[in-house]
């Protein structure tokens, strides 16, 4: 039995199998986001808003990649509506031990047509 199809990552949320299977895609950011504090784990996180490759999806940002964007871009998050953020993904340990994929933003773009984005470096 192949578990393929009942495994793989679904939903809004931007998974690391997102970006293995389009790697060329990038995220372009379409709101200035919202803190959103999880009931699950009690932490807030930055989710924002953003089409992937024809589709809708959050990108649930920790606190290194924002830094990332933020050192880039400056702290207001309007002004991050409209960039296109190339990510990549790398191995992390949980905090109960397991090893996960994880996403990193590898480089920030400036996105001419946001129906076709391509990588326009800043």
């Amino acid at each position: 039995m192949n578990l393929t199809e009942y495994t793989k990552a679904t939903g809004m949320f931007l998974k690391a199998q997102d970006i293995k299977d389009k790697p060329e895609a990038v995220f372009v950011i379409k709101t200035e986001g919202e803190m959103v504090t999880s009931d699950k784990f009690g932490v807030t996180r930055l989710h924002l808003q953003g089409d992937f490759a024809g589709e809708e999806k959050t990108f649930d940002v920790s606190k290194t990649n924002a830094r990332v964007i933020e050192e880039k871009l400056g702290n207001d998050t309007s002004k991050w509506i409209g960039k296109g953020l190339v990510l990549e993904t790398y191995r992390t340990k949980t905090s109960d031990g397991k090893m996960v994929d994880a996403l990193n933003v590898k480089e920030i773009t400036e996105v001419k047509d946001p129906d076709k984005p391509e990588v326009v470096k800043m």
